[in-house]
């Protein structure tokens, strides 16, 4: 089964880029993705006062997103960015249920034990309250 309306959430972690692929593997030369970024308000403050190790890390995740883009120009699969700012989950669960989807494909993330017991990961939040399939990706 190839899906047609895709979304895929991103970012910028090493797991995007394997949701990436994926979702290229996922889908034909008929689909169209949407890649969605969104940019957590608490992050962004961070930004400003960022050591020079924390800014290399954000290139490296910049880096991983024209990874994920590339791959969809590489497979000419039609796709189209949208970033967003606010909390991750609802940001995520709001657009994929918005009916314009689907199937949403979303990296997991390597929260310890400890931190995914006291707050749990996007991906399961999404894959909870998302009324579309979800796909993680390990």
């Amino acid at each position: 089964m190839h899906y047609k309306k895709v979304l895929l959430a991103v970012d910028g972690s090493e797991n995007s880029r394997r949701a990436a692929y994926e979702t290229a593997r996922l889908v034909d030369g008929g689909a169209n993705v949407t890649v969605l970024h969104v940019l957590d308000p608490d992050d962004t403050q961070k930004d400003v006062v960022r050591s020079s190790t924390e800014r290399e890390w954000n290139k490296q995740k910049k880096d991983t997103l024209s990874t994920v883009i590339r791959y969809f120009d590489e497979a000419d699969i039609d796709h189209k960015y949208l970033a967003r700012r606010g909390l991750p989950s609802r940001e995520i669960i709001e657009e994929a249920n918005s009916g314009n989807y689907e199937v949403l494909v979303i990296g997991s993330r390597g929260l310890n034990i400890f931190q995914e017991m006291v707050l749990g990961s996007v991906s399961h939040r999404v894959a909870k309250y998302s009324t579309i399939p979800v796909m993680i990706v390990k």
